[in-house]
This record gives structure tokens, sequence and C-alpha cells, in this order.
């Protein structure tokens, strides 16, 4: 009986449990670096967490020391930012929060504008 049970059990255990997230990759204009956006799901009126990884589209790795900005917009006005140029060390952004008044299409707008503390000139995704 215990062994029955223990084989019952055994999935259980194995299956992995994942939050839902959405994410989207897509490289700067002039492919220097390729942004990853992933967020939580979107209830308008309500904080969304936005993720941010800035990648290396060579080695595939975490990009670290970006300086960067982020805007979101509906119909070409801003929900958030845009903010200042900011810097990440680690070349993650974990802590924005933004809210996504009500229901339709917005554009989150990335702008880089150095990599590794070398300025470059500004790049959009």
């Amino acid at each position: 009986m215990r062994f029955l049970l223990a084989l019952l059990l055994i999935p259980l255990l194995i299956i992995p449990v994942f939050a839902q997230t959405n994410s989207h990759t897509l490289p700067t204009e002039k492919g220097t670096l390729d942004i990853k956006l992933s967020y939580d799901k979107i209830i308008p009126g309500e904080q969304t967490r936005l993720l941010i990884e800035f990648i290396n589209p060579q080695t595939k790795e975490i990009q670290k020391h970006v300086d960067y900005k982020v805007t979101v917009s509906k119909d070409e006005k801003f929900v958030f930012g845009p903010i200042p140029l900011t810097h990440t060390s680690e070349g993650i952004v974990e802590g924005l929060k933004v809210v996504f008044p009500e229901e339709g299409m917005y554009s989150v707008e990335f702008g880089i504008e150095g990599i590794l503390f070398q300025p470059i000139p500004l790049e959009k995704v």
C-alpha cells in the first residue's frame, strides 16, 4: 500500500509550477542589445510588475552596466515615464510597476544610451 501511495505522489513532486508570465524579446535598432520584457497578467487599474533584461546578442548573457530610459504610452499619451536616464549594474530591472488604466494597446519604448560605462548613440526598441 505504501508503494502505491509513493507512486501516486511522485508525479506531484516532480511537476514544475510556473507563474503565468508574458514575455517578448526584441533587438535595438542597430542590434547592439536584445531587450526582454516580461510582465505579469495585466489587470486594468492595478499595478503590473515589469521585468526587463538586457541581453548581449553575441553571448546570449545578461549585459551588465546599461544606461536606459523607459516610456509606456497609449495613443501617444504617456502612461508611465519617460524616466530619466537610469543605470543598471546588474543588467536586470525588476522594480518597475506600471498601472495600465484601461484595456487596449500600449507601447513600451526603451532607449539605450550607454553600455559598460561607454556612451553610445541612442538606440530604441
